[in-house]
């Protein structure tokens, strides 16, 4: 199953990424140890807003990152709700 991004959660995840001090390719070679498939070349597009994500690899990012769901929902969530008033 993936998540569809109609919003772009890649720019959240840089986000923590960056806090984290790790490189694309870092997150990547992490995320293999785990289990998943995702590439750098697929990661950087995940960043990018232009490749949609598994939910398992989600799963995996948190893990790595250490974000809280609510952290990348919430912002989402507010961009809604800041379209909707305008």
């Amino acid at each position: 199953m993936k998540l569809l991004q109609g919003t772009n959660i890649g720019e959240q995840i840089k986000k923590y990424r960056k806090l984290k001090g790790y490189s694309q390719m870092d997150v990547a070679a992490h995320m293999q140890l785990y289990g998943s498939r995702l590439s750098e070349s697929s990661y950087s597009k995940l960043e990018q807003g232009r490749r949609n994500i598994y939910i398992e690899d989600f799963v995996i990012l948190k893990i790595i990152l250490g974000f809280e769901y609510s952290s990348i929902f919430n912002e989402i969530e507010t961009a809604i709700y800041k379209r909707q008033s305008e």
